[in-house]
C-alpha cells in the first residue's frame, strides 16, 4: 500500500534532514528528494508531494505523521493513481500465461489532470473486463494518451528462450525497459514511472545488467494495475493488441485459439498436428510451455 501527502515547505526541510543519511540519486527533473530507508523509498517531487513505497511504507510514514503531524492517503481513499498530483508512466505486460501468441508490452503516459476522466470512464485492471469490453475502451486511451507498445511474437519469442536462454522474467525486464524508453522519446513530461511488478526490484535491474540503457528512475509495485490509472491504461491497451494478434494467428490457424494454458489448449493442438508438423507450433505458440511437451510425449 502506497501513501500519499502535499507538504509545506518546513516539513520538506525537515524530512530532508532526517533522511539525508538514506539520499538516493534523483533521476529526472520532477524529483527533488528521494531516500531508501527500511526497505521504503520516499520520494518528494517539486510539486511538493511526497509518496512513499515499499514493503514497510505505513511504519515509514506514521513515523513521518507522527512528528510533523501530517494525514496520508491511501489506495483505499483514491484507488485510482495513488499519487493524486502526479503524472505518471505505467508499464504491464499480457499473453505470459497463454501458450498461443506472444508477448505484449504497454507503457502508457496519464497526466495528472486526465486521473478523475479515466475513473468516470471506467478504467481499471484489463483482467476484471471482457474482450468486448476491452475492444471498446481500448481505442479511447490509445486516441487520447500518449502511449507505446512492443509485440514480442512467438517466433522472436522462442528464439529469445531458446538461442538467447532468457527466462519469461529475463523477456518482459527487456519489454518493460524497451517499452519505457520509447515512450520517453515523445518527450513527456512525468513525475515517476510505474511497473507492475512480477519480480523484485532487485532482480529487475539483474535482468538488465547487460543492457546499455536502463531506465532506473521505475517503481516495481505489486497490483499496480489496481492502483494507477496509468497501469490500467497500460494494461487495457496491452490486452487489445494482443486479443487483435489472437484473432489473426486464429485466421491463420482455422479456428479461434483458447487462451490460456489448460485443457482446452491441449485439444487445439491435437487438432492443429493432424495437419501440420511440429515445428509449425514455432509460428504460432511459446513452445517452452509443458502443453506441447506433454502431447508429444504421450
Amino acid at each position: 500500500m502506497s501513501y500519499s501527502t502535499n507538504l509545506k515547505d518546513s516539513q520538506i526541510d525537515a524530512i530532508i534532514d532526517k533522511y539525508k543519511d538514506y539520499v538516493l540519486p534523483t533521476t529526472n527533473n520532477y524529483t527533488l528528494f528521494r531516500a531508501k530507508y527500511k526497505s521504503v523509498t520516499i520520494t518528494i517531487f517539486k510539486t511538493k508531494t511526497i509518496l512513499f513505497q515499499g514493503l514497510n511504507e505505513g511504519e515509514v510514514a506514521k513515523e513521518i505523521s507522527d512528528e510533523l503531524g501530517l494525514t496520508f492517503e491511501n489506495e483505499r481513499k483514491t484507488n485510482s493513481s495513488l499519487a493524486i498530483d502526479l503524472s505518471l508512466i505505467g508499464t504491464d505486460e499480457v499473453g505470459t500465461g497463454d501458450f498461443f501468441g506472444g508477448v505484449v508490452v504497454c507503457s502508457c503516459y496519464v497526466p495528472k489532470e486526465k486521473i478523475s476522466i479515466l475513473q468516470k470512464n471506467g478504467i481499471r485492471d484489463s483482467k476484471e473486463l471482457t474482450d468486448n469490453k476491452i475492444m471498446e475502451i481500448a481505442p479511447f486511451l490509445m486516441e487520447n494518451l500518449p502511449y507505446s507498445v512492443l509485440l514480442l511474437d512467438p517466433i522472436k519469442f522462442n528464439y529469445v528462450t531458446k538461442v538467447k536462454k532468457m527466462n519469461m522474467n529475463k523477456v518482459k525486464a527487456y519489454l518493460h525497459n524497451s517499452a519505457i524508453k520509447s515512450l520517453k522519446k515523445k518527450g513527456i513530461e512525468y513525475n515517476g514511472i510505474v511497473i507492475d511488478a512480477f519480480t523484485t526490484e532487485e532482480r529487475y535491474f539483474d535482468y538488465l545488467k547487460d543492457e546499455a540503457d536502463v531506465e532506473r528512475d521505475v517503481k516495481l509495485i505489486e497490483k499496480a494495475e489496481n492502483k494507477f490509472a496509468c497501469v490500467a491504461s497500460a494494461s487495457i491497451i496491452a490486452r487489445y493488441i494482443f486479443l487483435k494478434h489472437m484473432d489473426e494467428l486464429s485466421k491463420q490457424v482455422g479456428f479461434d485459439l483458447p487462451k490460456g494454458a489448460g485443457p482446452k489448449v491441449d485439444l487445439a493442438i491435437q487438432k492443429i498436428l493432424k495437419t501440420h508438423p511440429i515445428k509449425y507450433f514455432e509460428n504460432i505458440a511459446k513452445t517452452n510451455f509443458k502443453n506441447l511437451e506433454k502431447i508429444m510425449n504421450n
